[in-house]
């Protein structure tokens, strides 16, 4: 029995140009931030994806590989448009129960939509509901299996426009022809741990016991949910804890002023954003604490958008510091900056418009001078002379990597 569906948009920035523009249909089509050669597709259509452009591609390289591709730069609000009239249409047929991403979504499938020709009939009617109310170009790969995570591999098989529909019994042989990195989750790193354990190919990594899974993951839960998942199984839902990237510092009686507080909290901002890039997320918000001598402790959530550079973050801080608390002449003791609502790498889309893609390449820049010349080499003046402050600690709950410690030692 099938139990989710799952819709995968195809192409879906460039579809939605060639559906506003006709005479863009049945050519390549690259979707760039700004129209600059420096900067890189963040979609191709199926016309270009067929002469090796992919996400991620260079405009020149892109070029290179397809002379004939048009270069359009991309119109965020009106993917943002098109995406919310996909959700209605799929909704017609299909309670969405997740939205994954801008071009993901999924629906559980109830009763007798269970049963395969059922659910393939639901299918070919969510495709007719997307192309009808979207349009005609806005086409979707469709997965159905027994589980979220099955569901989105079968979306991944046939593109573009595929329906696949995989059942349990036909596992692990549905799984075996694919390549370790097309399974959800399995990534370059991962792919090399997985090599070194001797596995290099899907039917070995299914044939593994949960405890030989756990071993490589590093974590029994894992282990144990990546044995379920390869054999169909649907496991219930399990909440987790939102991982934050952060630091906070009590302050010397030298910095113990608003201007001396706000210098630190810049340092540790500083910090959390090189973490935060270094261990591949992205946050959508800014936590401020202070917790003062002989006053109520302040906090302040400010929305980031979705973002790892530093500029982003700092400018934030400001936005967050014009309701530092005016209870007269209190005194900071302790400070705090905390990134949440993190999301990984592989799930972040590519940024859509020119100047955060400018900040993104501000902060690899600053990254790449830290490297070579030391921590702060370059640093926003809003922690001048505080480069000193804020030392990384080591607690029970969190144990800095080798980097962040030689946040110290360079300084």
């Amino acid at each position: 029995m099938l139990r989710y569906l799952f819709v995968d948009m195809n192409s879906f920035f460039a579809s939605v140009e060639q559906q506003d523009r006709p005479a863009l249909r049945g050519r390549p089509v690259g979707i760039v931030p700004t129209l600059v050669a420096t900067t890189c597709c963040i979609a191709a259509s199926p016309e270009a994806k067929a002469r090796g452009v992919r996400t991620g591609t260079g405009v020149r390289d892109a070029l290179r590989l397809c002379p004939a591709i048009e270069l359009i730069p991309a119109r965020p609000n009106r993917y943002v448009q098109c995406h919310r009239r996909i959700v209605e249409a799929v909704e017609s047929c299909l309670h969405v129960d997740q939205i994954c991403s801008i071009d993901e979504m999924y629906g559980k499938l109830m009763g007798k939509e269970r049963m395969p020709d059922q659910a393939v009939a639901l299918a070919k009617q969510v495709k007719a509901a997307i192309r009808r109310e979207a349009g005609e170009y806005l086409r979707c790969s469709i997965g159905l299996a027994t589980n979220v995570w099955l569901a989105k591999v079968a979306s991944d098989m046939h593109k573009p426009d595929g329906l696949t529909v995989m059942l349990a019994e036909q596992l692990p042989d549905a799984l075996t022809h694919l390549k370790l990195t097309d399974l959800p989750g399995i990534a370059t790193n991962m792919q090399r741990r997985l090599h070194q354990h001797g596995i290099h190919d899907v039917r070995r990594l299914c044939g593994l016991s949960k405890d030989e899974l756990s071993a490589i993951w590093g974590s029994a839960v894992h282990g144990s949910i990546w044995w379920h998942q390869l054999r169909g199984r649907d496991l219930p839902f399990r909440a987790t804890h939102r991982r934050t990237v952060g630091h906070s510092h009590v302050l010397p009686p030298v910095w113990r002023t608003k201007a001396g507080a706000k210098a630190v909290m810049v340092r540790m901002l500083h910090k959390a954003a090189a973490r935060l890039r270094r261990i591949h997320y992205w946050a959508r918000h800014l936590t401020l604490i202070i917790d003062f001598l002989q006053a109520p402790p302040w906090q302040r959530r400010v929305p980031l958008g979705l973002s790892q550079d530093t500029l982003t973050m700092v400018q934030a801080l400001e936005q967050g510091w014009r309701d530092y608390p005016a209870f007269g002449q209190v005194v900071p003791l302790r400070v705090g900056v905390v990134l949440t609502d993190l999301v990984a790498d592989e799930y972040a889309p590519l940024p859509l418009y020119p100047d955060q893609t400018r900040r993104d390449t501000l902060a690899s820049a600053m990254d790449r001078l830290d490297r070579k010349y030391g921590r702060h080499t370059l640093y926003f003046a809003g922690m001048f002379g505080a480069k000193q402050t804020a030392p990384t600690r080591i607690s029970f709950t969190q144990i800095p990597d080798v980097n962040e410690m030689n946040d110290d030692n360079d300084d």
